[in-house]
């Protein structure tokens, strides 16, 4: 149970209590306190461990700045704070074998979740509501008003927190439901909630349907890989021609589908990529394209032939695809000409997640990123890390290969210099410079991986904040 303390999450900790003997659940707890609301959040925790306790709940609880980690990761608070709780709650299940996660969202959580997407801009998919059921996940609460959770809190005396926040409309959601929804209610009719749902419904029903057709036709026209263990599907190979048959709105669908095959869901798959990738059904017979990673998909042209895979397992394709995979990729990604490659075509920057381990799939070495307190030995350090001064970078981090002209500044030798002379003097073999990864950020390199870092990022006396950079073997 994800547990806030809020009266949907303490209303459905009550409801399962109630079903625990008759279903044998075994029922855990999961509470996050993001540190926010002048110390509030703290007491909401409180409440929900004594509440847990009183019902006999195994309760796993933390506290995360949920503020500094979505700023360092460049996310809006909402996105971010939503993402922590989604990654520990799929983490505790997978550690305790846990069969479900059980959220509080209800029926009033989906009424504002389709007017956001409509604002927005959204298919039938995204139109068609939160869904009840998704993987581990579950939503018992989703055909539930807000209202009748909070008259049986009230009539039954459970007490609930009330986070004030939900009342301040700088959030989106807020606005919708504290400005949008009363205006609608007022001035139109007051049961356009039944309509709301009705017609999630209904669009929910047509694109289950369409959903199923697209994943025929794309099982029908595409080949598969699948890894090593047999377990995900790591390549697909679609010819273009039988795709750009067929109607725009199937051919969306499509490549959908075949995304979702390839990641394993959705997430952060936005309307843009689709179109994208639905250009390349239409540049010259004989040119190649590919598009940067969608996460870990790279979507590559070749011919009469779209080649969709997952990088992070290009390794584990069959022994008859893999270097023909790997070879055009690096061909593209090089830019490189001949009988089949007619465009040159930059490879794509990695971005290095702070907080976390990035794998570089290209130099085969994953790379762990983060903040640390400033440390005494960090100058006799192994090669393998870097330790920066984080005030002086200029964030996103990326990763790349180096590329002709590339400068930076040596520490240690007092003035700039090109990398390709670092690299000669250095005593680095010509072909085994593409295998070392270029660290930089906005303005400048700040580290050659396992070599050198940059002046510019050096440690200093007025360091308050160190980044730790660590490459290892993959």
């Amino acid at each position: 149970i994800s547990i806030s303390g809020g009266p949907d999450s303490v209303f459905l900790t009550h409801m399962l209590c109630m079903l625990r003997d008759e279903l044998d659940l075994e029922l855990y707890g999961y509470s996050l306190d993001h540190l926010t609301r002048k110390g509030q959040s703290g007491r909401d925790m409180a409440f929900v461990r004594d509440l847990f306790s009183k019902l006999n709940i195994r309760l796993f609880s933390e506290k995360v700045d949920a503020a500094k980690w979505c700023i360092d990761n460049r996310l809006s608070f909402q996105a971010g704070a939503r993402k922590i709780r989604k990654d520990r709650l799929q983490d505790i299940s997978k550690k305790y074998s846990i069969d479900k996660i059980a959220l509080g969202h209800n029926l009033d959580d989906n009424i504002e979740t389709f007017l956001m997407r409509l604002i927005r801009g959204s298919g039938a998919r995204g139109l068609s509501g939160i869904e009840p059921v998704s993987g581990k996940v579950i939503r018992p609460l989703i055909n539930t008003s807000r209202k009748d959770i909070e008259d049986y809190l009230e009539k039954m005396s459970l007490p609930y927190c009330i986070d004030k926040s939900n009342l301040e409309n700088k959030y989106f959601r807020n606005r919708i439901r504290n400005r949008l929804i009363p205006f609608i209610k007022d001035n139109f009719f007051k049961s356009f909630k039944a309509s709301i749902s009705r017609s999630m419904e209904i669009l929910g029903n047509e694109d289950t349907f369409l959903r199923k057709y697209s994943l025929d036709l794309l099982e029908q026209i595409a080949s598969f890989y699948k890894s090593t263990d047999r377990e995900s599907i790591i390549y697909i190979k679609i010819p273009i021609e039988p795709l750009a048959s067929k109607p725009l709105a199937i051919r969306r669908r499509i490549i959908t589908c075949a995304l979702e095959k390839i990641l394993g869901n959705l997430e952060d798959i936005s309307f843009r990529n689709i179109e994208d990738i639905l250009k390349l059904l239409y540049i010259k017979t004989g040119e190649s394209k590919w598009l940067s990673p969608i996460r870990t998909a790279v979507v590559l042209r070749m011919n009469n032939l779209l080649h969709i895979v997952n990088i992070d397992s290009i390794h584990q394709l069959p022994d008859e695809i893999r270097p023909y995979i790997l070879e055009r990729i690096n061909d593209a990604a090089a830019g490189r000409t001949g009988n089949k490659i007619k465009t040159g075509i930059e490879p794509a920057d990695i971005m290095v997640k702070l907080g976390s381990e990035t794998k570089l799939t290209e130099f085969s070495m994953t790379v762990k990123a983060q903040l640390i307190d400033l440390v005494g030995d960090y100058r006799d350090g192994p090669a393998s890390k870097a330790f920066l001064d984080y005030n002086r970078i200029l964030s996103p981090v990326k990763v790349r290969s180096w590329k002709e002209g590339d400068r930076f500044y040596p520490l240690g030798t007092g003035g700039s210099k090109k990398l390709q002379d670092f690299f000669t003097d250095s005593r680095v073999p010509v072909n085994k410079r593409k295998n070392i990864p270029v660290f930089y950020d906005r303005e400048k390199i700040i580290w050659i991986g396992n070599m050198r870092i940059d002046n510019r990022a050096r440690i200093t006396a007025k360091t308050s904040k160190i980044l730790c950079l660590e490459l290892f073997e993959k």
